[in-house]
């Protein structure tokens, strides 16, 4: 808004300059026009014309050259700051997403930890399972075969003590009767034939 003040004031001074340099020579319309006016070299007007472009420089320069450049330093600042700002941030993401990446892995590397130790843990009791199975299996088979070995054995006590009985009825027999040896070859062979019938 100073500016365009500044301006307007300057432009309206040459113009007063213009029409007080113009008054002393007659009317400009009747003298060649306006254009051969513009257009001629006049070394008055010319050195007023770059005083009062000095002039306004000055004073652009003292009232509007200081806001300007001060309003462009704050939006260069403003643009630094943003700038350092948004690199803040994307630095900060980064460390963010680093962090996050690192709790992934954490994350992975403890799922795997857990399924490992799963595994083995599973594999150890499938070991001892299998140990006891083995064991109580093996316990079985132990006491199957102590019964089978008590079975037989009771049985050919069993099996002796009736051959024992039977040998004695046959010699109780033999002492009764004493008979020829074709009698005492049919009374063994009815002994035996006892024995398997029992």
């Amino acid at each position: 808004m100073i500016l365009s003040r500044l301006i307007i004031s300057a432009v309206s001074i040459c113009g007063v300059l213009f029409a007080t340099e113009g008054s002393g020579h007659g009317d400009p319309v009747h003298e060649g026009g306006w254009m051969e006016k513009w257009l001629s070299f006049d070394p008055g007007l010319f050195m007023w014309t770059i005083v009062t472009f000095f002039i306004v420089l000055a004073i652009l320069k003292w009232k509007a050259w200081g806001p300007l450049i001060e309003a462009l330093d704050k939006r260069e600042e403003d643009i630094r700051n943003a700038l350092s700002s948004a690199e803040k941030a994307r630095e900060e993401a980064d460390k963010v997403a680093g962090e996050y990446e690192e709790m992934i892995r954490k994350a992975q590397s403890e799922a795997q930890k857990i399924v490992a130790e799963s595994k083995a843990a599973g594999e150890r009791v499938r070991a001892e399972i299998k140990v006891t199975a083995e064991k109580e299996a093996g316990d079985i088979l132990e006491k199957a075969k102590k019964q089978i070995q008590s079975e037989k054995a009771n049985a050919i006590q069993e099996i002796r003590s009736t051959v024992v009985e039977f040998s004695l009825q046959a010699a109780s027999k033999v002492i009764e009767k004493n008979l020829d040896s074709e009698d005492n070859r049919r009374l063994i062979k009815e002994t035996i034939d006892g024995i398997g019938k029992a």
